[in-house]
């Protein structure tokens, strides 16, 4: 009490000019602080309404999507597991996407009762990316390190120009269309460890090639539609010959960056699907392999390498059924003929059927999967020998459906040009998952 009058009686001292500064003082400092809470109160009110509105359309596109992995999505992708239907991409800045997946491999293998490669591999690491530029524009890439790294590869980067579903300008380095194994073929999609043999050792799966062309697509009734890609290339080099010492194998031409003979190539494929998870496609792709013209002048013969390719993917009473048939014929000089093939072929047949959903009660979602698949390949059509040919069956388990564990046992038999054969056995396991 005493201080209070003490107070008291020092405010009465107080001189009156200095009384009425401070009465003014204190009366613009309520009127400061109710003035900015009202201006902040209306500042967190207005921005979440504004950003949208003020951000260009170009970026508000970006927003996040659904995924369209799933059979059931509002927008169906052009191919599935293609460049722009990649899960679990991460956006940066709203506009551009990245993500990628990894692969890794248990491995025993024994070729005519002698064991083989038996060990560990990390097989593949790869970084893709996709940048919505605006509503037209779109740009993706993707970065393989395989084998631990020891070669690293740019699969695809490319520009996409669209100007209306049924035509987009593409170009860049290019996933060919030849087949639908190369348009989609991540491990954590594909349900076997290896990919198939027609893909690897004749068609050069993954097939890049620096191109130019269009793409699109067109409905063709309620559910269906039909789509096409058509692009020129630099296509093959020489070296499915001169690098082959074992005959003729196509995916050795590979990697003609810079066009060794002025003469492009051309690929295209063209698909019919009458409901999502039902699809046919047939494509092909012909071109010079061969240095005929050198700087503007010819300095030898013009020799073509022609693939056909066609595919299918369907559901059959539960099962997953997909496969692809490829034949190729190449213009062998007059003087390696009989060494080296001039007609090569092959397919693969594999079906899937998932069972066991939510078995694993800690994983609810997961799911069981038993698989076959027949493959074949004939790198002398000419020859009895010179082929292969396997049987795969396996078991696969997802703990959801971008992660796969799986289990592969591989018998087979090669023969060599003189028709020997060689047994072979493979015991496999993997582990894939997007990221």
């Amino acid at each position: 009490m005493r201080v209070c009058a003490r107070e008291r009686v020092d405010r009465r001292d107080m001189a009156e000019p200095d009384r009425r500064r401070a009465l003014v003082w204190k009366d613009s400092w309520h009127h400061i602080r109710r003035l900015g809470l009202v201006a902040l109160c209306a500042a967190v009110t207005a921005v979440p309404a504004a950003v949208p509105a003020a951000l260009p359309a170009q970026q508000r596109d970006t927003l996040p999507r659904r995924d369209t992995t799933r059979a059931d999505s509002a927008q169906r992708p052009f191919v599935r597991g293609g460049v722009y239907d990649k899960p679990f991409q991460t956006r940066l800045l709203g506009r551009t996407a990245i993500g990628g997946y990894a692969e890794a491999h248990a491995r025993y293998e024994r070729t005519a009762g002698v064991a083989g490669d038996a060990g560990f591999e990390v097989k593949r690491f790869n970084l893709f990316t996709s940048t919505r530029v605006s509503d037209h524009v779109r740009m993706a890439a993707e970065l393989e390190f395989e084998d631990g790294a020891r070669e690293i590869k740019l699969e695809y980067a490319a520009i996409d120009l669209r100007i209306h579903p049924a035509l987009t300008l593409r170009g860049g380095m290019l996933l060919s269309p030849l087949g639908r194994f190369n348009l989609s073929h991540d491990s954590p999609l594909n349900e076997f460890t290896d990919r198939p043999l027609v893909s690897t050792e004749l068609i050069g799966v993954a097939l890049s090639e620096p191109g130019f062309g269009v793409l699109g697509q067109f409905g063709a009734g309620r559910r269906a539609r039909v789509t096409y890609e058509l692009y020129a290339t630099n296509g093959f080099h020489d070296g499915l010959i001169a690098d082959a010492e074992d005959g003729t194998r196509i995916p050795l031409g590979r990697g003609n960056f810079e066009d060794n003979n002025g003469s492009p190539a051309f690929v295209g494929r063209v698909s019919w699907s009458p409901a999502v998870g039902y699809e046919i496609g047939a494509s092909a792709h012909h071109g010079a392999y061969n240095t005929f013209r050198d700087e503007g002048l010819r300095v030898g013969a013009r020799r073509a390498l022609t693939i056909g390719v066609v595919d299918f993917e369907a559901r059959v009473l539960g099962v997953q059924l997909s496969g692809e048939a490829a034949l190729a014929t190449i213009n062998v000089p007059e003087g390696l003929r009989g060494i080296y093939a001039s007609r090569q072929r092959g397919f693969y047949l594999e079906g899937l059927r998932e069972f066991g959903r939510g078995w694993v009660r800690t994983i609810p979602g997961s799911t069981f999967a038993a698989k076959a698949r027949l493959d074949a390949v004939d790198f002398d059509a000419g020859l009895p020998g010179d082929s292969r040919s396997q049987v795969t069956v396996g078991l696969n388990f997802r703990p959801t459906r971008d992660t796969a564990l799986k289990l592969d046992v591989a018998r087979g038999r090669s023969r060599d040009r003189f028709n020997n054969p060689a047994e072979r056995f493979a015991l496999l396991a993997s582990l894939a998952t997007y990221f």
